[in-house]
């Protein structure tokens, strides 16, 4: 019960962002998210991600912080200027519905199953790279975990063959595609794994 309790403490966060008369207001409790009255509860949240949009103009290029959670048929973004709001924010995210979706991609990895991420599909012993062409017909490419390298590179999520590691092989931002930190995750976990075959074996501390 404390520890049920711990995790209420965690999540519970509430905000209003935005200029009238285009204000929202967002509140994360147990129940699930509700945004502006319409409560979507946590399970019915399949997606998250977050990043920084770096908009041009002028001598210094300006942050634009962006926080986006969706279900299948919707998705809601939120953008700020504060850091510090931006932080929070995502920090409940991942308390409140990063962790139940990092299970249950590695239970769904266990099974057989494979997961999108842009051009990437994730396997349980490694990637599919979709590799397109303007010249030939698009190719699939299997690559095992032991075979490649991987790191964060403005902004992305980046993976090279270890033979080749100045070639990018593939790659999937954090601020444009879905759940790529839940894949990230997996990565820092699989990196400092004695065993790197299979993503599945993966728990989460």
């Amino acid at each position: 019960m404390e520890k049920k309790k711990s995790w209420h403490n965690e999540i519970d966060f509430r905000c209003s962002f935005g200029m009238w008369p285009f204000r929202r207001n967002l509140e994360i409790t147990p129940r699930g998210f509700d945004w502006c009255g319409e409560l979507l509860p946590l399970k019915s949240i399949t997606r998250l991600r977050w990043g920084v949009d770096l908009r041009r103009g002028g001598i210094f290029p300006k942050r634009v912080y962006v926080a986006v959670f969706g279900t299948s048929e919707k998705e809601y973004i939120i953008k700020t200027k504060q850091k510090d709001f931006y932080e929070h924010l995502t920090d409940r995210y991942w308390k409140a519905v990063g962790r139940r979706l990092f299970t249950e991609m590695m239970d769904g990895l266990a099974k057989g199953e494979r997961y999108s991420f842009g051009d990437i599909l994730a396997e349980d012993e490694g990637i599919t790279v979709n590799t397109k062409s303007a010249f030939s017909a698009s190719k699939q490419n299997f690559y095992p975990w032991k075979e490649l390298q991987w790191g964060i590179v403005n902004g992305s999520l980046c993976f090279v063959k270890r033979e080749d590691p100045e070639k990018l092989l593939a790659g999937c931002s954090f601020l444009w595609v879905d759940n790529a930190h839940i894949l990230n995750i997996a990565m820092g976990l699989l990196q400092n794994s004695d065993d790197r075959k299979k993503l599945s074996l993966l728990k989460l501390k």
